[in-house]
């Protein structure tokens, strides 16, 4: 640990000479905190429940209708326990499951017996669709039983496949959850039927998409959850307490005894994708067309059965999604999340910091670079490697890329070269501690590098510690910059309360240029800042009543500059119901105070006059059952906004024919009052409205549709995308975008064209 120290040490003695003390004081906490989650290990509660899989020879036909005389052979895992609705007694229906094994796969069956079949709920089909309001089946495997660490796989009667990576148990540390990656999709099958019994799930995971160490007696940690839809019953063969859920693995059981001496070989995976098309580019007077025709390779290649090498050359853009539309009404940036595959794998184990807010690396720069215009461009990625894995308790990951050099008229982007590195050591039972460096260099020998050292510290099963402290150092031309941010992160979880606390530190000067800092200007502005938080939430879950959880709760947050002046403060009450019926209510008081200085971005187009401004407003929410052929979201703001008031309306619902077909539109009204610097009232009104449909011809087949159109920007965009999975990581897509400007000089009904373009895109892996 000494070794961490001393490096952030010499990092930060680059920053000014008057915020020295201040950083020293927070580097000894850091390393203080640090070392005692070396020393204190969090009492390990995993569960005596065993499961022995059964080891065969014969193949399987997947078809989910499981009547192969093998899968009585096998051992069931059965007697689940209800977390909710009522804790601690037995599953209302049946639940049974068996597990195989062979040379190069996984199998699990799933037999969900129910009294009623004619209730069950399927309203999802397609990858990665929302299973909260189905009845399904997940499993969490935890392959190297360090109980931190494991992979979900969840699916419902339709046979819907939702897969994720887990970190840290899944501990939420802020608004977004960044150690439960859904974003990432393993290889592995799944087939489903049902009869008048229930539903029956045959899941099939290959080795390959694991991760675990060898032998012949090897163990994973495991858990089983079934969710009852129409009952909100979820309940699990290793029991989870409230407020917890299956990421828990620390108190899973055991999936023993298998012997996987014959998986010492290497793997290898070869996936090239080819991509064609077509982009009409709309100019007055004239189109222009431009023919692309694209391609490219992804490797994997199993170094060993823990560690894995991924290479990629000319990396996918991933064309075939857009972004949601957002309307930005802070003075700060606004967050687009990474959708390339290639980025996805195992991006966990890279994340450090402030999921959202404060980000050491943030994989979508990488390929999206300003120009001398301060324009975002797209850059190609002419290739890179990516090297992961964990030996012993020790988990490692290092990340090589580079972009090409590009012109866009008189301004040229020259080639970037980004490396990451990234350790982390399980300590204890629950623990780890780990260390991050970064390294941004441009062909012209500019740089930008950041370090930190981080901790996840569990103490017994309900208090969490968490913490970060990094340092960066850009260089450009003549001139350099260094700054560093901390945080300190705490939170309770019992079963009627929770409470969380946090502070953060930010120098003027902190700039992760493979990162993202939603709050750059705030720090540049004020010579840095320190942030204090405290939430807490009270939850109870009554019995015979119509609420089936309260969810009240308060935030109470503040930021001071550097100078001790305050920044920002902020009150958030928010009293919420969950009804047995699936429903949701909830209002929220909101009062907030900010500083605004000559540098603060204008919001909505205005410029603001520097003073403090106080504002207050509510919130009123209301959502039907999700669960039903039509849903509706509704929510109301109402109230003051810095120095004038705000009206916003969100409307989002939809209609849907079991899990085939559904659609759902959106529409969002933002009417807001200003006062800008010439102390003229400025009164801005932005309409949103989108339509996202979709139609599921089979777990494998897939059309999507979504229309926006947003006033704020005067775009109406369009994508439409067919999707055929051809096998599990294979993919065939066609995809139509059309871009057109919606703006006061145009007479056509939906705008004038900008731009369309045609996408046939072919994605096959090969496993040799």
């Amino acid at each position: 640990m000494s070794w961490i120290c001393a490096c952030m040490y010499d990092l930060f003695a680059c920053v000014r000479a008057p915020a020295a003390p201040c950083i020293k004081r927070a580097a000894t906490a850091f390393c203080m905190v640090a070392l005692l989650s070396m020393q204190s290990a969090g009492t390990a509660s995993a569960q005596e429940r065993e499961l022995v899989p059964l080891r065969i020879l014969e193949s399987l036909h997947m078809d989910g209708v499981l009547d192969e005389g093998i899968w009585q052979n096998a051992l069931a895992a059965s007697g689940f326990t209800q977390q909710r609705p009522d804790e601690g007694q037995p599953s209302t229906e049946r639940t049974e499951v068996r597990v195989l094994y062979d040379e190069q796969t996984l199998y699990i069956g799933v037999w969900a017996y129910d009294s009623d079949p004619t209730q069950i709920i399927a309203t999802q089909m397609a990858r990665d669709g929302d299973l909260a309001d189905d009845d399904y089946f997940q499993i969490i495997l935890d392959t190297y039983m360090d109980r931190q660490n494991g992979i979900l796989f969840a699916t419902n009667p339709d046979g819907a496949r939702y897969d994720a990576q887990v970190r840290n148990e899944g501990r939420s540390e802020g608004r977004f959850n960044t150690n439960v990656l859904t974003d990432w999709n393993g290889v592995w099958d799944v087939y489903t039927s049902r009869n008048e019994e229930g539903w029956y799930a045959e899941m099939a995971i290959p080795w390959s998409t694991l991760r675990f160490e060898t032998g012949d007696d090897v163990d994973f940690g495991i858990n089983l959850e079934r969710q009852i839809r129409r009952r909100n019953e979820q309940a699990f063969w290793a029991p989870v307490i409230r407020p917890f859920n299956i990421s828990q693995v620390s108190v899973a059981g055991t999936l023993a005894g298998m012997n996987l001496t014959r998986h010492d070989h290497r793997y290898l995976q070869v996936t090239p994708y080819s991509l064609g098309g077509a982009t009409w580019t709309f100019q007055p007077g004239t189109t222009e067309r431009d023919d692309d025709f694209d391609g490219g390779v992804d490797v994997k290649y199993g170094l060993t059965n823990n560690l894995s090498l991924d290479l990629t050359y000319n990396t996918d853009f991933s064309q075939v999604e857009v972004d949601d539309a957002q309307v930005n009404l802070t003075q700060f940036n606004l967050f687009f999340p990474e959708k390339r595959a290639f980025f996805l794998e195992n991006a966990g184990l890279f994340r450090f910091g402030v999921a959202r807010e404060t980000e050491l690396f943030y994989s979508r720069n990488v390929g999206l670079v300003r120009d001398a215009s301060g324009t975002l461009r797209q850059v190609p990625i002419t290739g890179g490697g990516r090297l992961t894995g964990k030996a012993d308790r020790t988990n490692l990951g290092l990340l090589l890329m580079r972009t090409g050099d590009e012109r866009f008229g008189d301004n040229k982007i020259e080639d970037n070269i980004y490396a990451v590195a990234r350790v982390s050591q399980d300590v204890g039972e629950k623990s780890n501690v780990g260390f991050i460096l970064t390294n941004q260099r441009v062909g012209g020998g500019d740089y930008n590098r950041a370090a930190g050292a981080d901790f996840n510290l569990a103490i017994g099963p309900k208090l969490a510690v968490s913490g970060f402290l990094a340092g960066t150092t850009f260089e450009q031309g003549e001139s350099s910059e260094s700054g560093f941010a901390g945080r300190l992160w705490s939170r309770w979880n019992g079963p009627l309360w929770q409470f969380e606390g946090l502070y953060m530190g930010v120098s003027e000067f902190f700039d992760p240029g493979m990162g993202f800092f939603s709050r750059r200007s705030l720090a540049r502005n004020f010579g840095g800042f320190h942030e204090v938080s405290a939430r807490a939430f009270f939850t109870p879950e009554p019995t015979n009543s119509i609420v089936r959880r309260y969810f009240p709760h308060i935030v109470l947050s503040a930021t001071f500059g550097d100078d001790g002046t305050q920044l920002t403060r902020r009150e958030h009450y928010h009293w919420e119901l969950f009804f047995t019926g699936g429903e949701q209510a909830g209002i929220t008081l909101d009062r907030a105070y900010r500083r605004i200085s000559a540098d603060t971005r204008p919001i909505l187009g205005v410029k603001l006059p520097v003073g403090n401004y106080t504002d207050a407003s509510t919130r009123m929410h209301y959502t039907t059952n999700l669960s039903k052929p039509l849903f509706a979201d509704f929510q109301l703001i109402l109230g003051q906004y810095i120095n004038g008031d705000r009206r916003s309306l969100n409307l989002e619902g939809g209609v849907r024919t079991g899990s085939k077909f559904a659609i759902g539109p959106r529409y969002e009204l933002n009417d807001v009052t200003l006062t800008d610097t010439a102390n003229m009232e400025r009164e801005v009104t932005t309409h949103l409205f989108g339509v996202r449909t979709s139609y599921s011809f089979s777990p494998d087949v897939s059309l999507n549709a979504l229309v926006q159109w947003d006033t704020n920007q005067d775009r109406f965009v369009s994508n439409f995308r067919f999707n055929y999975i051809i096998s599990p990581g294979s993919n065939l897509y066609v995809v139509y975008n059309e871009n057109r400007d919606n703006g006061d000089m145009t007479d056509a009904l939906l705008g004038d064209p900008l731009d369309r373009t045609l996408i046939v895109k072919l994605a096959y892996l090969f496993d040799i």
